[in-house]
Parts: C-alpha cells; sequence; structure tokens
C-alpha cells in the first residue's frame, strides 16, 4: 500500500509517481486514498477557490495522462449542470459541508433524476464512466468544498443544457456547467437530449 504522506506536497508527489508508474490508475487506489483519515484533506481545504460566477471554482492539483485532481469551492445556491465525464472514473470526496449529489438517465430523450442523496462531510460518491449526475451544496452552514480524482485526465464531457434542450461535447477544461461566456469550449452541440457521445 502506498504511503502518501500528510502533506499537501508530499501526497501530491506520491499521486505523481503512482500515475506515471502506470497507463492507467486503479479506480480501487482513488476511492482508498479518498477514503481514508489523512490530514492531507484538512490543508486542501485552503486551496479552494470561489467563483461566484460558475456554479463553483476550480483548482486542478494534478492532471497527467493517467490521473486528475482537483479541489472544487461550490457557489451556494448555483448546481452544476447534469453532465459525464467523457469515459474517465472518478470519485469525490466532500472536504466541508454537505452536498446534493444527482444521478440522471436519459429516458425517452429526456433527462430524468433516478437518486437523489445528501453526502456529508468526509463521504465519498462514486462516478462510473457512464454516469451522469448533477452536485450542488445543501444549505449546510459551511460552504460545500469537495476533492475530485479521476483515473485519466478528462478529456471533454457531455454537459446538458436543459434549459435550451441541447446536448454539449464541452472541453475537459471547461467545468460541469454550459460556457455561455466561453462558447470556444464547445467542441459539438445537439438538439434534444442524447446519451453521452464520446468524442476521444
Amino acid at each position: 500500500m502506498m504511503s502518501y504522506g500528510p502533506t499537501i506536497d508530499e501526497t501530491l508527489s506520491a499521486l505523481r509517481t503512482l500515475s506515471t508508474d502506470r497507463a492507467s490508475v486503479e479506480f480501487s487506489a482513488l476511492t482508498r486514498f479518498l477514503r481514508a483519515d489523512n490530514p492531507v484533506f484538512g490543508e486542501l481545504i485552503a486551496l479552494a477557490k470561489a467563483d461566484p460566477t460558475k456554479p463553483y471554482g476550480r483548482r486542478v492539483l494534478l492532471e497527467t495522462d493517467a490521473l486528475e485532481m482537483m479541489v472544487a469551492c461550490w457557489t451556494p445556491g448555483t448546481p452544476c449542470a447534469p453532465h459525464d465525464h467523457g469515459g474517465s472514473l472518478g470519485a469525490v470526496r466532500v472536504l466541508q459541508g454537505r452536498a446534493r449529489h444527482r444521478i440522471w438517465r436519459c429516458v425517452d430523450g429526456e433527462l430524468r433524476v433516478v437518486r437523489e442523496e445528501l453526502v456529508g462531510t468526509g463521504e465519498v460518491m462514486s462516478c462510473g464512466s457512464d454516469l451522469i449526475h448533477s452536485m450542488g451544496d445543501d444549505g449546510a452552514t459551511e460552504p460545500l468544498i469537495t476533492l475530485h480524482m479521476y483515473t485519466n485526465s478528462i478529456d471533454h464531457m457531455v454537459v446538458y443544457d436543459l434549459d435550451s434542450n441541447e446536448t454539449l461535447v464541452v472541453e475537459g477544461s471547461c467545468g460541469a456547467w454550459v460556457p455561455r461566456d466561453t462558447p470556444e469550449m464547445i467542441r459539438q452541440s445537439y438538439p434534444g437530449i442524447r446519451e453521452p457521445v464520446s468524442v476521444r
């Protein structure tokens, strides 16, 4: 079992080594790391950056071909758009606050919520390669801050614009929102609601 160390720098160094030693990091390694009792999680809260113009501020801490790690600081009352992760497996740990997590499915040309859960500090959500989901804060006293890890660097995502009834393929660096202010982030758009489309 890999030792990650008590500091952010030591942890990132160990994760970088893990991700360069193999073509793909095993999903079980991500979930083991995220479920561990590690003091580094408290330190990561200080790295979160808010962006009130978006559902969350993103701070990418590590990005290799085999692994991506990002801290998100959520804007109160502003959930992200339903989205996938472009075929990557992922897991999310709530570092602070409480998340409202929704699972969606495409059914007869519509996107429907099929499950909803509240996820508290220290809990971990798994995100399968075919999962469509959305998240946001749930009004807890502390702002929602989450740590996201993916088995591959996210090249693209499918994001659903429910207001315009469109399916968008966006750059992986876009974030889980409709990029109205940066349309160059949109690779492809389709009218209506479609199953996720891979463009790798």
